[in-house]
């Protein structure tokens, strides 16, 4: 029951930043860590900007999982140009493997366009500080599915 009502209350939380969002991504790559690595894919979505920073909301998958990783954020922008973005800010990170508890984390994302239409490469880091620092970088190419710009 209590996993039913969080997935609930996920889903409802996820299509309401949806239906306001101003970018929505999905993206493909690697996950690593202290752990062995593992592909990871993802849905990001992003709010509009105030003052710079951003919400966001990123559902991300690996191979071996059916429910995703929920990770709820506040982004502000440090550099913003075309050919370079870096995003630094704060978080929780929800894993299913501990029933969905959130885990503070700090988080950075730096992206660089492709020549592609809606592509690009980006990583995002992140570091769990009451977790004994335990560290993430994911990988991934990422296509842009809608942008309210």
């Amino acid at each position: 029951m209590h996993r039913t009502a969080l997935s609930l209350a996920v889903l409802s939380t996820t299509l309401s930043l949806a239906a306001g969002a101003q970018r929505v991504s999905l993206g493909a790559g690697v996950l690593l860590s202290n752990r062995p690595s593992e592909p990871s894919f993802d849905l990001h979505i992003d709010s509009p900007p105030f003052y710079r920073s951003r919400a966001q909301l990123t559902l991300a998958w690996n191979d071996k999982s059916h429910n995703p990783t929920v990770i709820t954020e506040v982004e502000r922008s440090i550099i913003d140009t075309k050919a370079f973005a870096f995003d630094l800010g704060g978080g929780l990170l929800w894993l299913e493997a501990n029933d969905y508890r959130p885990f503070p984390a700090i988080i950075s994302t730096t992206v660089v366009p492709l020549p592609i239409p809606r592509a690009a490469i980006v990583a995002i880091g992140s570091t769990q500080p009451f977790q004994d620092f335990e560290w993430s970088l994911v990988l991934k190419v990422g296509i842009s599915l809608w942008s309210g710009r």
